[in-house]
């Protein structure tokens, strides 16, 4: 059995790790919970059986001494934590964005690599049907060479008004490090590419006076256990976001990330290269004139409103018993916080940014 311990109780953490963990029931035994905020933690414990919870991470690591640590807190101390969980030998599947510098990253991985540990960042939107279906035909085919790429993750009004992913110094960014970094993830892992050239970007704040329901804003009723007052004045991060990435190979990522705008709602992703096209979301395959080849999606292994944290947590369980590979490899991820960096900088800058000035 692998030891398990969470740190932070919110809504990702009891309704995407913790019930994942408990889909293999013979791997993994969840020893703790931890949060800064004893009745979450407290609660959390006793809604799924667990029998210790902590106020301090720290001290939940060191009587607990766990195999695997699930970093759960929001996005700007998941560095902090991530590193302190190292430092204690666990092996860390850390929530998106793992970090918003190259620098950072790499950092993260070099103490994992020091520590002869497993640290995989949970970019699990690579887990839907079209695009399991899409990766699928990809290494079939030996499709590659993808000199184009689009993106556009668009919600109607959807601000997360339930928690502090509106305020900078906590979430670290707004629309595209929550719900573009699933999008851009994907789409490298999809067509191989991390050779990063440049990104040119601009964001704006433009809605945080219009909210919506939970369900729109990310949450899932039931698992939120308390609302933050917002208060839109508050919001220092963007509810829109656009541009595009340049790889060393000559290929292009055109992006549009979205909490709030005037389009319908979107979670599109298009590949090209000389031989096809690939419009993912809607499973279709052009070809020159050739009529419309329809890929059939992938029917997924969970059920839950988080299966791809499932797969997650079973390939965690792969690599530490079974010599897998990790599913989200070191280079994918550093290469997502090199376009995030990359990216606020261009939107900060007004200019197209070069990686090699990070």
């Amino acid at each position: 059995m692998l030891k398990v311990c969470i740190i932070s109780c919110g809504m990702i953490a009891n309704a995407a790790h913790i019930p994942a963990y408990k889909q293999f029931p013979n791997d993994f035994e969840i020893a703790a919970v931890s949060d800064i905020n004893a009745e979450a933690a407290e609660n959390t414990a006793k809604r799924h059986g667990i029998k210790k919870w902590y106020t301090d991470a720290k001290k939940m690591l060191d009587e607990c001494r766990p195999d695997v640590v699930s970093v759960c807190v929001p996005n700007c101390f998941h560095k902090e934590y991530t590193l302190m969980a190292l430092s204690y030998g666990a092996n860390v599947l850390c929530e998106k964005p793992l970090a918003f510098t190259k620098k950072d990253a790499e950092e993260m991985f070099a103490m994992a690599k020091k520590q002869g540990k497993v640290l995989m960042a949970c970019q699990s939107m690579r887990f839907t049907p079209d695009r399991l279906a899409a990766k699928k035909y990809i290494e079939e085919k030996q499709e590659n060479n993808f000199y184009y790429m689009e993106l556009s993750r668009v919600r109607r009004r959807g601000i997360p008004f339930w928690g502090a992913f509106h305020i900078g110094k906590i979430s670290g960014g707004g629309a595209f490090v929550d719900i573009g970094v699933h999008m851009i993830d994907a789409a490298l892992w999809l067509v191989g590419n991390s050779e990063v050239l440049s990104v040119c970007g601009v964001k704006s704040k433009n809605h945080a006076d219009e909210i919506g329901d939970l369900v729109s804003s990310g949450a899932l009723t039931g698992h939120v256990d308390s609302i933050r007052k917002f208060d839109p004045d508050e919001m220092d991060v963007e509810d829109f976001s656009a541009g595009s990435v340049k790889f060393k190979n000559g290929a292009m990522l055109n992006f549009k990330v979205a909490w709030a705008t005037n389009q319908p709602e979107e979670a599109g992703l298009k590949l090209v290269n000389k031989n096809v096209g690939i419009n993912i979301s809607a499973c279709e395959i052009y070809r020159g004139m050739e009529p419309v080849e329809k890929l059939d999606g992938i029917p997924l292994e969970y059920d839950g409103h988080f299966p791809g944290h499932c797969y997650l947590v079973k390939n965690m369980r792969d690599v530490l018993k079974n010599g897998a590979d990790p599913i989200v490899k070191p280079e994918e991820t550093i290469a997502c916080a090199e376009i995030i960096e990359a990216f606020y900088r261009s939107a900060e800058l007004g200019r197209e940014v070069f990686a090699e000035e990070l």
